[in-house]
């Protein structure tokens, strides 16, 4: 292998890869997200377990780990500073003493509903950042990783290709109508 070939094996090109590329993408959604929700003290993981609260109120935390897709010990910490910040509400699960059932405070339903109409505008920034023909499948290919983490990697792929067959169908049912329709 040649000098050249070695050096073109270990070149890697940031500006293409998805992983760097999805950071980047995160760290300018932060600061949109921080940017809107103006001085209020909340970071995105906050906000998705207010959202999730907000939803369904008196989850447990496993079932939080599970609408937010925060991993289980970063939720425990999180719920803990929210709670000793008056936020939320920690208590023991109906039927089974080692739950706990985490419900909004007063200050925490008002936070949320404070921070909705950031997270909105921070949302809306992000999207503008994409032509208007990107944004909706944009959105749902950041849907597809958010399934494949939940699903795992192969009944992502399973369900992608399924997704890939049923637009295929429908692509030749257009068709076919089209004929008809001439």
């Amino acid at each position: 292998m040649g000098q050249s070939s070695k050096s073109e094996a270990l070149r890697f090109d940031l500006a293409a890869s998805p992983g760097h590329l999805l950071h980047r993408a995160q760290q300018f959604a932060s600061e949109r997200f921080s940017e809107a929700t103006g001085g209020v003290e909340l970071t995105q993981r906050q906000f998705a377990v207010l959202c999730a609260v907000h939803d369904a109120e008196g989850l447990t935390q496993t079932q939080l780990v599970q609408a937010t897709g925060i991993d289980r010990s970063t939720l425990a910490e999180l719920v803990s500073r929210m709670a000793a910040k008056g936020l939320l509400l920690r208590e023991k699960a109906e039927g089974d003493g080692r739950a706990n059932a985490v419900r909004f405070t007063d200050e925490g339903r008002a936070l949320y509903q404070t921070a909705i109409d950031g997270a909105r505008a921070a949302d809306d920034a992000i999207l503008s950042a994409l032509p208007k023909n990107k944004r909706a499948s944009f959105a749902e290919a950041l849907a597809r990783i958010s399934r494949a983490v939940d699903l795992g990697a192969e009944a992502a792929r399973a369900e992608a290709k399924d997704a890939k067959s049923d637009k295929k169908a429908g692509d030749k049912k257009k068709k076919k109508k089209k004929k008809k329709d001439k």
